[in-house]
């Protein structure tokens, strides 16, 4: 007598396990990719972040050097500038910088280390590091940006008399130093004519990076302001078909402000006299007038455009005029200026060449940045030969028109937002939304099976019996698809991605467990297995010889693919 099992109408209890694992792996999965496609502030530039955040933990990790003391990133990196330098006998260089305890370590261009915390320590560095080095030759230090902004304390205990530079990314700045009473004050040589306060790291690397960026000479403006002239401004400038040079377009005064939305990210330059919050300018012909610059700023951050104003030494008259003499007026050393390679060279073209220019850049927003150049004293001028010519044209410059820079008030683009704005595809729309769009079409086509399953069930797939013609069909077959790559697919990519993920992983994994099942049934369903394989079965499954299978059973041998229950 054969007695029948009780049996419950749901899944295996295999089969259940699985279905909680899964779950129990989907979860965390959803959270992780909730967390990494969170959306960020769109004005962020998230890649120069994340970018920065690594450099600088890159920079403070300790790492073992040749000899066995201690190096950071920084000091490698330092060492790695002075390998590149060409070789000059008349200095020896050296990479430093001041640790935590007080003491200096040195590196030669061998890689060689060495501490220092005493002075008579000190004495002996440049013997143990370079044997081979001239007395007369100078001792050249290339410092660490902590060495300066974090421990500059240190500085006074670096041997006498040798030349400090400072390292900051793959650059390298000679340092000016200006004694006062309570402190020195030091400054970074940017070029011969700009230097930069060593004040606070972040405004330093705002402002290097605003001086070492590409001068883009096809997108910078220059303007006069004339009354009675335009009203608005060309998207493009004027050519010189001649020369082959941009014209000085003139504006009305008055419109300056609305006419700066038509040159979206371009550069303006405006000329005229700066006192106080006015800008003060003279047209051709009449008395000079001014305008807010309080407006102008505001006008150029709501259009998005680098606005430059020269601050003008004299008469504030406008480029491209003309003077009582029927002489054009122009800015000095601008047409020169405009032929440089780096926005540094820049405004150092336009600087009076025997002066000293401060830079400072000051953060306006996360999106802006105010850039000022102004002179500065105290500091060794530099001697420089210049023509008669240039001597008695500055000195005649109220007479002539000729316009003389005097300093630089621009209100510019943030580093951050600039380098939003140079990782873009498309113009107008952030990188941040860009590249996480493309993050995710990347992640959907993991899921595109599961996605085109789904889809077929909000969109189902065309019937060309509906439609007159072939080109109608595929013209609607081409949006169908249209749409779900371009927009059902990264939608759906934070569900469809993990899953489909999951799936692949989990057959990989019961890839060699079925092979094995397939093969033993195989085995069992051959000529000479096949009573064996039957027998075995039928005991195994009732514990009865010739008992029918239980419904357990029965289940999982249909989910093997190898039974087959009889009619």
């Amino acid at each position: 007598m054969v007695i029948s099992q009780p049996h419950s109408h749901g899944p295996p209890p295999r089969r259940r396990q699985w279905r909680r694992a899964r779950a129990g792996l989907l979860a965390p999965l959803g959270l992780l990719c909730a967390l990494l496609l969170a959306p960020s502030r769109v004005e962020a530039d998230w890649l120069g972040t994340l970018v920065g955040t690594a450099s600088k933990w890159v920079a403070s990790a300790p790492q073992s050097a040749g000899s066995g003391l201690r190096t950071t990133r920084a000091l490698d990196a330092a060492a790695a500038h002075i390998k590149r330098l060409p070789p000059k006998p008349e200095a020896t260089l050296l990479a430093a910088e001041s640790t935590q305890e007080g003491h200096w370590r040195f590196v030669n261009r061998a890689g060689e280390t060495i501490t220092a915390g005493t002075p008579e320590e000190m004495k002996r560095v440049v013997s143990l590091l370079v044997p081979d080095a001239k007395a007369e030759a100078r001792l050249t230090l290339y410092l660490t940006e902590d060495s300066v902004f974090t421990r500059r304390a240190t500085l006074k205990d670096l041997p006498r008399g040798s030349e400090l530079n400072l390292c900051a990314g793959d650059e390298s700045y000679r340092l000016v130093r200006r004694s006062e009473v309570s402190s020195d004050r030091l400054f970074a040589e940017i070029r011969s004519n700009l230097v930069v306060e060593l004040t606070d790291a972040k405004d330093f690397a705002e402002a290097a990076w605003q001086l070492a960026r590409p001068l883009d000479k096809a997108s910078i403006r220059v303007l006069a302001l004339e009354a009675g002239s335009a009203t608005r401004l060309a998207s493009s400038p004027r050519i010189d078909p001649v020369s082959k040079k941009a014209l000085i377009d003139s504006i009305d005064p008055p419109s300056l402000a609305a006419a700066l939305g038509a040159v979206r990210g371009q550069t303006v330059l405006v000329a005229g006299r700066v006192q106080g919050e006015l800008l003060y300018f003279k047209a051709a012909s009449g008395p000079e007038r001014s305008l807010l610059i309080r407006d102008l700023f505001g006008a150029a951050e709501q259009a998005d455009v680098n606005l430059i104003m020269l601050h003008a030494s004299s008469t504030p008259r406008q480029p491209g005029g003309r003077n009582w003499l029927w002489q054009k007026v122009e800015v000095k050393g601008l047409e020169e200026a405009l032929q440089r390679a780096r926005v540094a060279d820049f405004y150092n073209a336009l600087a009076t060449p025997t002066s000293r220019y401060l830079v400072t850049a000051k953060p306006l927003s996360a999106q802006r940045t105010l850039l000022q150049v102004s002179p500065i004293a105290d500091l060794p001028r530099v001697v420089a030969s210049r023509p008669l010519s240039d001597i008695l044209g500055d000195a005649a410059a109220s007479l002539t028109g000729r316009v003389i820079m005097a300093g630089v008030e621009a209100n510019i683009r943030s580093a951050e937002q600039q380098r939003d704005v140079d990782w873009r595809l498309l113009p107008g729309v952030p990188a941040t939304l860009q590249l996480g769009y493309l993050a995710l079409m990347l992640l959907g086509l993991l899921g595109a099976p599961l996605a085109r399953a789904w889809w077929e069930q909000v969109w189902p797939r065309e019937d060309p019996a509906e439609y007159a013609g072939r080109s109608g069909y595929w013209a609607a077959r081409l949006v169908r698809d249209s749409l779900f790559v371009l927009l059902f697919l990264p939608l759906t990519a934070a569900c469809s991605g993990p899953l489909n993920l999951g799936r692949q992983i989990r057959d990989a994994l019961l890839a060699p467990i079925r092979a094995w099942r397939w093969l033993r049934g195989g085995w069992r369903r051959s000529p000479h297995g096949a009573a064996a394989g039957s027998g075995d079965a039928d005991i195994g499954a009732a514990g009865t010889l010739g008992a029918p299978l239980r419904p357990e059973g029965a289940a999982e041998a249909a989910s093997l693919g190898h039974y087959r229950p009889s009619r």
